[in-house]
């Protein structure tokens, strides 16, 4: 448990908070302005004056920041409205199942109910949480699979990689095809980051063949491939990847689209 709750860790878990103690900063600026003005209505006037100059500076300051970085890394939009998707996903979703299922297992502890609460812990970033009853889950239940894919994927978060592959492992083997072949997908990406770029060729190509794929999937794959020497077969997975919609994509979607339209111009530029 002490592994998975380690510095880093919390640290990433205290700068969710960074955002919201912003909007509570700028949101309390109206009231400190009028208690100023209270005690010296020149000094509030002066206060107002330098804060709309640093505010005009500071946005076209983050203006050409942005430009700046969108010309040097092309898919920084799309990181930009993902970095923006996730936060809003974490501030804005419902707390309430998350405390009735911590509720419920103050009456009745099991290792579905552990899950469940990790996994919701886990959606909302709150990894510390997560970790704590996702571990029970899997110590409680050694069989149930649901608890091996979500620890996996809470220890991929932390950065603890083959904790992760052995748990994605662990799930495909107790339920094949797990989360619709999440667990095989994922297994497969935690193969790559650990250097074995066959066993995750493998193992890509059949989540590919046995659950279609996604643009993260096939930009995985493509990735995988490339790492192998097979050039044609790379560029047909970030073909896939890269291909226009004509519906509106999810943010992550989006994410994956951008950064294998990048790949398949360095591709074309080298071939």
């Amino acid at each position: 448990m002490s592994a998975v709750t380690s510095a880093p860790t919390v640290r990433r878990s205290a700068l969710r908070h960074l955002p919201l103690a912003l909007v509570w900063l700028v949101a309390s600026w109206p009231v400190v302005l009028w208690l100023v003005h209270r005690a010296d209505p020149e000094m509030a006037v002066r206060c107002a004056q330098l804060a709309s100059v640093a505010a005009l500076r500071g946005a076209l300051g983050l203006g050409a920041v942005v430009l700046v970085a969108a010309i040097a890394f092309p898919p920084f939009p799309a990181w930009l409205r993902l970095a923006g998707s996730r936060m809003l996903a974490s501030f804005a979703s419902d707390r309430g199942p998350l405390m009735k299922a911590l509720a419920d297992l103050r009456n009745f502890e099991s290792g579905p109910r552990h899950l469940e609460a990790g996994r919701l812990a886990l959606q909302r970033g709150d990894l510390n949480t997560a970790a704590t009853h996702l571990a029970r889950a899997v110590e409680m239940e050694p069989a149930l699979a649901g608890a091996h894919h979500q620890f996996g994927l809470l220890l991929l978060r932390a950065g603890q990689v083959p904790s992760a592959a052995a748990a994605f492992v662990q799930a495909e083997r107790l339920d094949a095809g797990h989360a619709f072949g999440d667990a095989l997908l994922m297994t497969g990406r935690c193969l790559y980051l650990l250097g074995d770029s066959q066993g995750a060729l493998r193992l890509l190509k059949q989540h590919a063949a046995t659950h279609g794929g996604s643009r993260r999937s096939h930009y995985w794959l493509g990735q995988a491939m490339l790492a192998n020497g097979d050039v044609a077969g790379t560029r047909a997975a970030f073909e896939y990847a890269a291909a226009p919609s004509k519906r509106r994509l999810t943010a992550e979607e989006n994410w994956f689209r951008a950064l294998a339209k990048v790949r398949l111009w360095r591709l074309r530029r080298t071939s």
